[in-house]
């Protein structure tokens, strides 16, 4: 196998969401970036651009704050809400819809992070080895 492709960090996860006081799933369905993905990447260079470009601002909780809520929102790449509303409708997906949805919702944030950082959700399989030797 090559290593160099054992992990895709441009796949998509499906992360399908449980309700926030149990196991259970709730039909609702997430497709999620690799926290090492381009288009997540690019949201934590352009919070570092911004410290950078001045030497007067200072790095604030709320920015770091800022900057992980951005990224958990790049890290969905689309979603379906099945037959739940977000705040008594279908929410359309946009960077925007989905920053708020992980900023109001700190259940679905904990679950997008966390799916977005386990590089096992962009890995593929190491072949496992035959119990029988080749002949």
């Amino acid at each position: 196998m090559d290593i160099s492709q054992l992990v895709n960090s441009e796949d998509l996860f499906e992360l399908k969401l449980t309700a926030p006081d149990s196991d259970e799933l709730i039909g609702i369905r997430f497709m999620i970036r690799s926290a090492e993905s381009d288009a997540v990447k690019r949201i934590s260079r352009q919070h570092s651009d911004k410290l950078l470009a001045s030497r007067k601002k200072k790095l604030t909780s709320s920015k770091v704050e800022d900057e992980l809520l951005d990224k958990a929102a790049a890290a969905i790449a689309s979603w379906d809400w099945g037959d739940h509303d977000w705040k008594g409708e279908k929410p359309e997906h946009s960077m925007e819809m989905a920053r708020e949805v992980v900023e109001e919702a700190g259940w679905i944030y904990d679950q997008v992070s966390a799916a977005s950082e386990e590089r096992a959700n962009f890995t593929k399989s190491l072949a496992k080895p035959s119990a029988k030797p080749s002949k």
